[in-house]
């Protein structure tokens, strides 16, 4: 991106020359939020329109942000600009947006106030009004109210060839895979229902889309934190050549009691679907099990596993489990 600063201090200021964009960024400027759509649009036309740098407009809405919080703050900019490799560019009609949302102008002549006698034919776009009737409004587009700063269509058609030539670049797929498969969704429930094996929508075609099959289910995740656990904690494990299994206790602070249930998994090798459905099987049995006696926490000093899902609860006096909500069985 090749910085401009003019462009930048028109957009964070709301003096865009497009009333709907600078009454967006003015409401948020005054209050400290704004609705999920119209700050997208706002990094939508600063980032593709305006061609800024991203990173460059993230301190300033981090500042007027009144729910600023970092872990959604970037990533978010970072896609609303194009930038992540996997997602569909996000370019807005600003003008349409304004008609579509604020047809009557209500909201722009709320926070454009130099826009408040102007005809609602002519709010979305006051630049187009005759000379004579800016007078009549008392507001002098290019002396009251700035003229529109950048031409939307013509920008914006140009920020989409630069950034689809940057897509066609093989250095830019390889990365736009690893993007995918360190952080695209996993979930398959949706494309099973339809019969699909399609990629989402909003991945562009040239990333390949990784087998779900290979992605560790929440169950084996569980399995492993509950076997790293066991180790630290120095509990028992049972483990026999190609034939690793997992213990599932009851009260970890009950050391006489030794009763315990086991599946066996390779952990060497990602669960089948086979597999995952024989643990769904067994969890399935215990919960059942377990649902035909009295919930009885006879150990309130311990840490305690769920018999549904493995997670071990650190809350010794809780009756049911902090991650499946599974009734606490003794």
């Amino acid at each position: 991106h090749d910085w401009n600063e003019e462009y930048y201090q028109a957009w964070a200021q709301g003096k865009t020359g497009f009333p709907f964009v600078d009454a967006c960024m003015r409401c948020l400027i005054q209050h400290g939020w704004l609705n999920f759509r119209m700050r997208a649009m706002l990094v939508s036309f600063a980032t593709y329109n305006l061609w800024l740098d991203w990173k460059k407009l993230a301190p300033h809405l981090a500042r007027v942000f009144l729910d600023y919080e970092p872990g959604i703050h970037y990533p978010q900019l970072q896609m609303q600009s194009g930038t992540t490799g996997i997602n569909a560019m996000r370019v807005y009609n600003t003008t349409k947006q304004g008609k579509d949302h604020d047809e009557d102008g209500k909201f722009i002549r709320r926070y454009v106030t130099e826009l408040r006698e102007v005809p609602t034919n002519y709010i979305h776009e006051p630049s187009k009004m005759p000379l004579s009737l800016q007078q009549q409004c008392n507001v002098v587009i290019g002396q009251d109210y700035p003229k529109p700063i950048v031409h939307e269509q013509d920008s914006a058609k140009v920020a989409k060839k630069k950034v689809a030539d940057v897509k066609r670049q093989a250095e830019t797929r390889s990365m736009a895979n690893q993007v995918f498969l360190k952080h695209g969704s996993r979930s398959r429930g949706r494309e099973e229902m339809e019969g699909s094996r399609k990629k989402p929508k909003a991945l562009s075609s040239f990333v390949e889309r990784d087998d779900p099959s290979k992605q560790p289910t929440i169950t084996t995740v569980f399995e492993r934190s509950k076997l790293k656990q066991q180790d630290s904690n120095g509990s028992k494990k049972q483990v026999s050549v190609g034939d690793p299994s997992i213990v599932i206790c009851k009260d970890h602070g009950d050391n006489n009691d030794t009763t315990n249930t086991s599946i066996t998994r390779d952990e060497e090798e990602m669960p089948t679907k086979a597999t995952s459905n024989s643990i769904k099987r067994h969890f399935s049995s215990l919960n059942d099990s377990a649902k035909r006696q009295k919930p009885n926490p006879t150990n309130k000093t311990s840490s305690w596993t769920c018999l549904a899902c493995t997670f071990l609860n650190d809350k010794p006096l809780g009756l049911v489990c902090s991650i499946c909500s599974s009734t606490r069985y003794s």
